[in-house]
């Protein structure tokens, strides 16, 4: 009985053994099995994974990146506009011009100027006075804000349309813009920030100017100033942000007047003045002077503080003195000319007289 039951006892213990070992091995098999199909999940998520950033990822950086950039650019170039671009009083949008380093004035009795113009900028200049533009320079001629803006321009002496020069960029990284007077003239650059913002010209003094440069009407404040000091009623107002450049007849000079000084000129002289100058005018003293002076019956006065403009042939006494000397009628076919009538008639009578004068001296 003992032996059996020892045998028994030992089967058993046996068996629980081999039992417990069977389901130590049948858990770590499915433990193993478990972790590799943890791996084998996680590597599948990863390939997901991976594919879906790599497909993403070829989409973008592949033909439609290159779309999407390009309607960025387009974009942005067309709805929002360079941040150095700075926008009129009619609404065009344009770089300001360097006039330090784009502008060059050549010439000395006779000048013109010739403005170099970059991608996005704008000029804006007196209609009719352009004499050259290189390739690729693009040209607008508008009323500059309708026509009433135009009708106000024709009050101060310039033409009711203007034109704006632009470069479109097609023929290098610049272009060039000549301009040029319709009168021999002098022509000066007037940073307008150096003198306040704003100046006062003669009637038809601007040649050209940055697009943000507005021209305004400018009454004398004085009847008689208007009335006898050469310049008329209304006067050519400049004023905003930029640069603007200034036709004047003959010697250019400019004067600085300190606070309280009075300058006397003759009638027409006068080219332009800072804001702040008094304009005005004066009665010649003296009975002799007004009949025999030659300067009328009135002076133009500027009292300061401010710079002054002058000129020294003002185009409406050349224009004046040449009128004086045509004859009036078709004259008597002299051949040598007399002091005063013109030196012969206005049908070519001065070639013929030349000539018959020289023949005469042989």
């Amino acid at each position: 009985r003992k032996s059996k039951s020892m045998r028994c006892s030992h089967s058993l213990h046996l068996s629980s053994t081999m039992s417990n070992a069977l389901i130590s091995n049948s858990l770590s098999v499915v433990r193993s099995s478990g972790r590799s199909l943890l791996r084998r999940g996680s590597i599948i998520r990863t390939q997901s994974s991976y594919l879906r950033s790599s497909t993403s990822s070829s989409h973008l950086t592949s033909i439609p990146c290159i779309y999407r950039a390009q309607s960025t650019t387009t974009s942005s170039s067309s709805i929002q506009p360079r941040q150095d671009a700075l926008t009129s009083s009619d609404g065009v949008v344009g770089v300001p011009i360097d006039f330090d380093t784009s502008s060059s004035i050549e010439g000395k009795e006779s000048q013109i100027v010739t403005i170099r113009l970059e991608k996005d900028q704008v000029l804006r200049a007196e209609s009719g006075a352009m004499m050259y533009m290189t390739d690729g320079i693009q040209m607008n001629t508008t009323t500059g804000g309708g026509l009433s803006a135009g009708f106000k321009r024709m009050l101060t002496g310039q033409s009711v349309f203007i034109s704006d020069y632009t470069y479109d960029g097609s023929a290098g990284p610049c272009g060039y813009v000549a301009l040029g007077t319709d009168f021999p003239s002098k022509i000066v650059r007037i940073p307008l920030q150096e003198y306040g913002g704003k100046i006062i010209c003669q009637q038809g003094a601007l040649l050209c100017a940055s697009h943000t440069v507005d021209i305004n009407i400018e009454f004398t404040k004085k009847f008689s100033a208007g009335f006898f000091g050469g310049e008329g009623f209304v006067l050519q107002g400049l004023s905003g942000t930029g640069d603007a450049l200034v036709k004047a007849g003959g010697a250019l000079i400019r004067k600085d007047l300190r606070e309280g000084e009075k300058l006397k000129i003759s009638s027409g002289c006068l080219v332009a003045f800072q804001d702040g100058v008094e304009f005005d005018v004066e009665q010649v003293s003296g009975f002799k002077n007004v009949i025999f002076g030659g300067e009328g019956l009135f002076l133009t006065t500027l009292t300061g503080p401010g710079a002054v403009w002058l000129q020294g042939q003002p185009p409406q006494r050349m224009i004046s003195e040449i009128a004086r000397r045509v004859p009036s009628g078709g004259g008597i076919g002299l051949a040598v000319p007399i002091p005063g009538m013109g030196g012969g008639t206005g049908d070519g009578g001065g070639e013929g007289g030349g000539e018959s004068t020289g023949s005469a001296s042989t």
